[in-house]
């Protein structure tokens, strides 16, 4: 007997988190398309069965560039087109805060051409409250537009850490199906409210059939510690998984990649000794604080008060960003975390490795000193940028649910 596994296809790839949510809820992930060359050869390294086609989307622009790329009718289109800070190349007269001036509309354009039967674009919860020159909401532009190629519209705002992700991140999802109806956010997994309660409690609320949010030291504390400028691209664990979730991401790996801390002065190590549980950079003691650049020696007057938070290790972590080697430091070692910590904290397996470089240059730096040719995602921006595998999944699943997309027999052997 064969089986036809539901097709997914994902735009704005990056390295393969959304991806790779769908093909763990049993879809297959033919296609990916990304402009990274760090993000694609991270793609094509763990996802060797896959198509990455690593090109500029905004050149792919007509049904038949499209359908040469895509070979197949997929059930469902993902990915994240970066609507925040929209697009301003082109003529003045564009309005940058119009998503139709920006990559979103090469995400429609797909949309368009292909006709799946649903479609799933996420993006960062600011857009809901966002408008555009004349006044328009953004999140109503993007609505009519798909509204206008025969899709039911729905805008899910969804938490990762109530979906079994160690992490508090809240992002939008734009779902668009075929069906006309209304299909409903998936069902969460996970509490927060019965994060910090006792076993005599849990009893009580086992009738939601919700389990406690997972906290970051449930994701992190088998792997090795560390101090600043310790640790190897690849190493061995040193420690058996310490719970349900460390077992599971693990995947069966005998080596343990991209754990390696950042290269911090001896001096920035001094400041990260005086910052406790839930403080940040802007709380050091004074003669431990930021020095001026060129300054001789001479402190800075200026505070950074997202800078170097130290993370409560019993809380779900705080939203990992594109930049979370500089947002945090880990909750017992005088450090900022690692790439492979931010993975476990966005639930990629430990079989999955980033590849491209640890960290790169400010990416405003680059563009202002036009330097286009070293400006890639590092593995930091790789994992921050990604939608947890876990919360995919999720939605993965409960798409294959409503849309009845279950996998069907074709024929016999």
């Amino acid at each position: 007997m064969v089986t036809a596994q539901p097709i997914t296809i994902d735009l704005f790839a990056g390295a393969g988190g959304f991806g790779l949510g769908f093909e763990m809820a049993g879809f297959s992930v033919p296609l990916s398309v990304e402009i990274d060359a760090w993000a694609c050869d991270t793609l094509r390294h763990n996802r060797t069965d896959m198509t990455v086609i690593q090109h500029d989307i905004r050149d792919l622009n007509t049904a038949s560039s499209v359908k040469d790329i895509c070979l197949f009718k997929p059930d469902i289109v993902i990915g994240g087109p970066p609507c925040q800070g929209f697009s301003i190349a082109g003529p003045a007269q564009k309005d940058p805060k119009d998503p139709r001036n920006s990559l979103f509309i090469n995400f429609a354009q797909w949309i368009c051409f292909l006709q799946p039967k649903a479609f799933v674009m996420e993006n960062v919860k600011g857009l809901l409250s966002r408008q555009n020159f004349e006044g328009t909401k953004v999140i109503d532009i993007i609505k009519e537009t798909f509204e206008n190629l025969g899709y039911f519209v729905e805008v899910w705002s969804l938490n990762a850490a109530e979906y079994g992700v160690p992490q508090i991140r809240e992002r939008i999802f734009i779902v668009g199906n075929k069906t006309g109806k209304e299909l409903g956010i998936p069902p969460k997994t996970h509490s927060l409210d019965l994060l910090h309660i006792n076993s005599s409690q849990l009893s009580i609320f086992a009738c939601t059939g919700l389990l406690p949010a997972l906290s970051l030291w449930d994701a992190i504390s088998d792997l090795p510690p560390m101090n600043a400028r310790e640790g190897k691209e690849e190493q061995p664990y040193i420690s058996e998984p310490l719970n349900n979730y460390q077992n599971w991401i693990r995947n069966g790996s005998q080596t343990l990649y991209n754990h390696v801390a950042m290269d911090h002065s001896q001096r920035l190590v001094e400041r990260f000794k005086h910052i406790k549980w839930g403080e940040s950079s802007s709380d050091a003691p004074k003669e431990h604080g930021a020095r001026r650049r060129s300054g001789n020696g001479e402190l800075s007057e200026k505070s950074y008060d997202q800078n170097n938070r130290r993370l409560n290790p019993h809380k779900p972590s705080h939203t990992i960003a594109a930049s979370f080697y500089a947002n945090f430091l880990h909750p017992f070692q005088d450090r900022n975390l690692t790439a492979r910590e931010g993975g476990r904290i966005q639930s990629f397996p430990d079989t999955y490795r980033f590849l491209g470089k640890k960290t790169v240059v400010s990416h405003k730096l680059l563009h202002r000193e036009e330097r286009f040719d070293e400006k890639f995602l590092c593995q930091y921006n790789q994992v921050g940028n990604a939608v947890p595998p876990i919360l995919a999944k999720a939605i993965a699943l409960h798409l294959q649910d409503k849309l009845e997309l279950c996998p069907k027999a074709i024929g016999t052997l």
